[in-house]
């Protein structure tokens, strides 16, 4: 991921240099922009074969204005269908970003703070330990210091068909690896009722939430 940032801010910065010049005609200008665009477009070509990926779409934006838009490659290995702005990526575990804004949204507004309880807003919240079960915090779900591994639990979710609930009900089976906030355990499950607290806290699903609070804002 490092890598894929530093390539966004190098294009950014590309533009941003550009826009600083004098002012030219507008003839200039399109020569200018056609040729920024030309001299990304051999960057993100480079980029597909330096991190041997099939496809990738770029945007940039700048003051609120969408600079450069477009796809490059592949959408998939073998395929012959290629990638355009508009072709859609699974961004993983970037979603944790918004559930950990979501939560400081709620904090700034009062309505929770990082040291409350996740029992206090998901009852059913259970872990192997009844002590770790009470004393276990929203702060704490979001740093990944559980008493569980990395990956714990994760053939809970992946490919089935429970319910988010039900997912986090089945974490009182997993058995921990560390003590209570004594190591870094990377996980999604504990995400996952982070999410479910914004969830019962707004009165909306998560989704919904996200919907709102920040996509709607960049469409």
């Amino acid at each position: 991921m490092k890598y894929i940032f530093s390539l966004a801010v190098f294009a950014l910065s590309f533009f941003t240099i550009n826009a600083q010049t004098s002012q030219p005609d507008a003839k200039t200008k399109a020569a200018i922009k056609h040729q920024n665009e030309s001299d990304l477009d051999g960057l993100f070509k480079r980029a597909l074969q330096d991190f041997n990926v099939p496809g990738m779409a770029i945007a940039i934006v700048k003051d609120n204005e969408l600079v450069l838009a477009k796809g490059y490659g592949f959408r998939k290995a073998g395929s012959d269908q290629l990638v355009d702005e508009n072709t859609s990526f699974a961004i993983a575990s970037n979603t944790k970003a918004f559930t950990a804004a979501a939560l400081a949204i709620l904090v700034d507004e009062g309505k929770i703070k990082w040291s409350d309880k996740v029992r206090d807003y998901l009852p059913y919240f259970e872990l192997y330990s009844p002590y770790v079960s009470e004393e276990f915090t929203i702060r704490d779900l979001l740093c990944h210091r559980s008493d569980l591994a990395t990956f714990s639990g994760d053939l809970i979710w992946y490919g089935t068909t429970h319910s988010r609930e039900e997912i986090i009900r089945r974490a009182k089976y997993l058995k921990p690896v560390y003590g209570f906030r004594e190591a870094y355990g990377y996980s999604n499950i504990m995400f996952l009722a982070a999410g479910e607290i914004v969830a019962q806290v707004s009165g909306t699903t998560w989704d919904d939430f996200i919907q709102t609070h920040f996509l709607n804002h960049w469409a």
